[in-house]
């Protein structure tokens, strides 16, 4: 008699926690995603990418505090950039990492600097309305940028490259569109604040910016997505 009120008492414990865990993974097999989850590759273009012309305005020269190295801040010409993106995508959110790189043509005053920009950056998006083929998104994330101006850094008599390094934060909101479960085309409104802290120039002795150099961008980005 113990042993099969025991075994009733068992089974009444048991069977509520059995059906309580088995309702949410029936319910989560019902709300699945409408993406496929899993690693992919794509890329972000941003047409017409550039520096502010605020602090690179083309007229600003950062000098060697007690010494007489330059370093000079050109202003910039737009140019697409396109960003190359890996990554894994679970239900809801998404880890990037990707790189980008452009070149552009500077002036400082009325002499030409070349320029390029290359950064390294790891970013969060979040889906909301996972069940839908359109999905809107946020991002956040950082940026490891660095910046070199060809023969941008000058101490009399020898002129050589300046070399520019910092950090940033990467924001973006938008919308994706899935025409099929393994790709995805997004659009969004990014915003971007970078911050140069670091500078090498003639002599290459790591030097600290003071002030810092910062730029901020807004922009629209293109997003085209393949999960594998």
């Amino acid at each position: 008699m113990t042993t099969y009120r025991s075994a009733r008492l068992i089974c009444v414990l048991v069977l509520p926690l059995f059906l309580a865990t088995a309702a949410p993974a029936a319910a989560q097999a019902q709300t699945a995603g409408f993406a496929r989850e899993g690693g992919f590759v794509g890329f972000t273009v941003l047409p017409g990418f550039t520096f502010d012309g605020n602090t690179f305005d083309g007229e600003t020269v950062y000098q060697e505090i007690d010494g007489e190295e330059l370093m000079f801040l050109p202003r910039l010409d737009k140019q697409p950039l396109i960003r190359g993106v890996l990554g894994y995508r679970a239900r809801q959110v998404a880890l990037e990492i990707s790189y980008e790189r452009t070149q552009h043509e500077g002036t400082f005053i009325d002499f030409p600097l070349d320029t390029t920009y290359q950064a390294v950056n790891v970013d969060a998006r979040y889906y909301f309305l996972t069940e839908r083929r359109i999905q809107p998104h946020a991002l956040v994330g950082a940026s490891f940028p660095w910046f070199t101006v060809k023969e941008g850094g000058f101490l009399d008599p020898d002129v050589g490259d300046a070399r520019f390094r910092g950090y940033g934060l990467n924001t973006e909101a938008g919308v994706t569109v899935f025409p099929h479960r393994k790709f995805g085309i997004g659009i969004g409104y990014t915003y971007r604040v970078v911050w140069f802290d670091r500078a090498t120039g003639v002599t290459e002795t790591l030097f600290e910016l003071l002030p810092r150099l910062r730029y901020t961008r807004r922009i629209v980005a293109v997003t085209r997505t393949g999960i594998f």
